[in-house]
């Protein structure tokens, strides 16, 4: 079963606002105003069942590969490594790795 990316509400409230740490001129900015990666759905929706586990959204996994080859990383492991614990705001941004790990 296809799973859907829900939002989930911080556990910890610090009133960091990532979008403020962000430069302007960041260009994971610009792939973001340029992308909607949720054409993924449509295209892998028959790849699906209709019972069973859900997935992770195939948006987000489609995110993750992209910034797997867009930060040249040399594994997966490496990549959530640096998704869940980089400050720098652009990581796992509109990835949920975050919200993933906050439990």
């Amino acid at each position: 079963m296809m799973g859907k990316q829900k939002k989930q509400e911080s556990l910890f409230s610090y009133k960091v606002n990532l979008d403020e740490r962000i430069p302007s001129s960041h260009p994971l900015r610009k792939v973001k105003a340029s992308i909607d990666f949720a054409f993924v759905r449509e295209d892998v929706s028959q790849s699906y069942g209709y019972n069973g586990n859900e997935s992770v959204d195939p948006e987000v996994i489609m995110k993750l590969m992209f910034l797997l080859f867009f930060d040249d990383v040399k594994s997966e492991r490496e990549l959530m490594r640096r998704t869940t614990t980089g400050l720098s705001g652009h990581d796992g941004e509109g990835c949920g790795c975050r919200e993933s790990r906050t439990s």
